[in-house]
């Protein structure tokens, strides 16, 4: 009679082997798929015959650790228009049928300094209608790189923008990127010539945005990280210097936000010199303002002062009992 260790062993064998056919099959035939670099090499003859086209680096990639991603690196003439670049972007919605459904498609347009970046994880032929809005507001806005995202449906992530070094007042680049994408929901990325990160989920309103310019510029001194969403501000990060006013002019802070907002929203600082710069996240804390939702990051240990603040602003803004 085999044993009940026995048995247990011989399932195991069993459970290992069938676990490590499914595996095979699934990284020969469920993972890879066929081999289109043919393909993908011939589309990028297309790109390179069309007008104003200097140079095409075609890069394919199907495998297991790499994902299937097929990206075109194109370089236009210095003389070449927004009308020639779309044409590119439509020639390569043309010619990616149905077998690059499961494929990451990356075009990069180099323009006369600019670089205009489109990825579409959704074959959705997407690229002739964003390349001459990205194109348009690369020039409003005088920046060298702009890059759109699509996400598939069934992913978590959001629709993104990025705007690289924006070398204008981010108020003009909420203003520009509105233009051209108002309506649409997605993820705004940019980063103001102080280095302060922005986080913008748009829409964002003209109003909504008229209530935050309305109390910013007083804020500029100490922002670190600004994130938007719902059309108000969804999280702030400070750093200011240490001081005996440092609870009154956190308040301050808090109070300029506040009066712009209807939904919680969190309030997070630190002491530093440079907002922009290197600080120790043990001498500050955070506030979900209007609210009680605070998760484990926002229990990190603190220094004595800190923790003396961060319960005194709770005492007053979060709604915790």
């Amino acid at each position: 009679m085999m044993s009940r260790q026995t048995r247990f062993g011989a399932r195991a064998r069993v459970g290992a082997v069938m676990i490590a056919a499914v595996a095979l099959t699934l990284g020969i035939s469920g993972c890879t798929g066929p081999d289109l670099s043919g393909r993908a090499d011939d589309i990028g003859g297309v790109l390179s015959a069309s007008p104003g086209v200097e140079d095409v680096e075609t890069s394919y990639q199907n495998g297991f650790d790499s994902g299937r991603s097929i990206t075109y690196r194109v370089t236009m003439d210095a003389a070449a228009s927004t009308a020639e670049a779309t044409e590119v972007a439509a020639a390569l919605d043309r010619e990616t049928g149905d077998e690059f459904d499961r494929y990451t498609q990356d075009l990069s347009l180099l323009m006369a300094g600019r670089i205009i970046e489109v990825s579409d994880t959704t074959n959705g032929d997407i690229m002739a209608a964003k390349v001459p809005r990205l194109a348009e507001m690369s020039t409003a806005l005088s920046v060298d790189e702009v890059s759109w995202s699509e996400q598939a449906d069934d992913v978590d992530f959001d629709d993104s923008l990025e705007i690289s070094d924006a070398g204008t007042d981010p108020f003009r680049t909420l203003d520009a990127v509105r233009v051209q994408f108002g309506s649409e929901e997605f993820q705004l990325r940019t980063r103001e010539t102080s280095g302060v990160d922005w986080y913008v989920a748009f829409p964002f309103s003209e109003q909504g945005q008229g209530r935050l310019e309305s109390v910013f510029d007083p804020l500029r001194t100490s922002m670190n990280r600004l994130n938007i969403d719902g059309d108000q501000v969804s999280s702030f990060v400070a750093v200011v210097p240490a001081g005996p006013d440092e609870v009154t002019r956190l308040r301050g802070i808090i109070d300029r936000i506040e009066s712009t907002t209807t939904n919680p929203w969190n309030f997070s600082w630190a002491e530093g010199a440079d907002p922009t710069g290197p600080f120790d996240s043990s001498t500050g804390g955070i506030v979900n303002v209007g609210g009680c939702e605070y998760d484990e990051d926002s229990e990190r240990r603190l220094t004595r002062s800190a923790q003396t603040i961060q319960d005194q602003l709770r005492d007053t803004y979060d709604t915790c009992l």
